[in-house]
């Protein structure tokens, strides 16, 4: 079930060129195309179980992958940018390529998970903090950060990585943003719920997807230096969270978000809340296979 703060609305600075749409699939995963060329961002179909997760070993289930893009529609793609490389963010999205065409584009650890799944070196690129990569009328733009606080599996992935595997061997290797732009319109996705101060200075947006994973057991000063380094400096027209839950459920069942001892969900909604009333941006939770269009009036 959607969960919403603040009305429903997009908003543009610009009028939309060409009906840009967005779709969400949980965690950090989000499809976006102008009806010409796709970008996904992460592409994490698979989500086994928890119990696996933390006793067994974990790959990209080819079944599930399959049907979350026959559903959502989704039969081609030009580019799947990996913001890390912890496995809910890079396992499946080798598979991803393999399936639909297109090229991954992630760090050198990213590339690792596309070398031990048997990639091809020229359908994958390197990317570094403020590139910039042309895809049909998209721009985007890697800003490199830092993992949510708690990062399990910090490190990097040296040599070609074949699953399976145990999920903390899928070392983070860094972590990226997405700034988005369009002839219609900019977002940009945060998935990991940190910042680095005045990072996003200068950089004005329509659609803001903001990571609020574990963002509820941080501290008040935590919480509010977070909105200001990231909302307040983009100054987006509406908040979108992302990477808020349960991802060990599967597709097919309605998103929830992750279990208490896990996340403190309730302490980010209302935190959520405050912000909202207090700036005036909307903040809106979208449903997985929900199709907007951000850059719509």
């Amino acid at each position: 079930m959607a969960l919403d703060v603040g009305p429903p609305h997009y908003h543009s600075r610009m009028a939309a060129a060409a009906p840009v749409e967005a779709t969400f699939f949980g965690t950090s995963s989000l499809h976006v195309s102008d009806g010409i060329s796709g970008i996904l961002i992460d592409g994490f179909f698979s989500r086994p179980s928890l119990l696996r997760v933390a006793l067994g070993r974990v790959a990209p289930d080819r079944g599930r992958i399959t049907s979350a893009l026959s559903r959502a529609g989704v039969t081609r793609l030009d580019a799947l940018f990996v913001a890390h490389s912890h496995y809910d963010h890079a396992m499946d999205a080798p598979e991803v390529v393999k399936h639909l065409g297109g090229r991954l584009f992630g760090s050198e650890s990213t590339l690792n998970v596309g070398r031990g799944s048997g990639l091809a070196e020229q359908a994958m690129t390197r990317i570094a903090d403020g590139d910039a990569h042309t895809v049909g009328a998209f721009t985007v733009r890697p800003l490199g950060g830092v993992h949510s606080p708690g990062n399990r599996f910090p490190g990097v992935i040296e040599e070609p990585f074949v699953p399976p595997a145990r999920a903390s061997s899928y070392r983070d290797g860094g972590c990226f943003s997405f700034l988005v732009t369009h002839p219609s319109g900019a977002m940009l996705i945060h998935p990991s719920a940190n910042v680095v101060p005045n990072q996003f200075d200068g950089i004005d947006v329509d659609v803001l997807y903001l990571g609020v994973g574990a963002l509820g057991a941080q501290s008040h000063r935590f919480q509010d230096d977070y909105w200001r380094h990231v909302v307040e400096a983009t100054r987006p027209r509406i908040v979108v969270p992302i990477h808020w839950d349960n991802f060990f459920v599967a597709l097919d069942r309605t998103l929830r978000p992750l279990p208490a001892l896990l996340d403190k969900f309730a302490t980010t909604t209302e935190f959520l809340r405050r912000k909202s009333a207090e700036s005036g941006i909307p903040v809106r939770f979208q449903d997985a296979f929900e199709v907007i269009r951000p850059f719509v009036r």
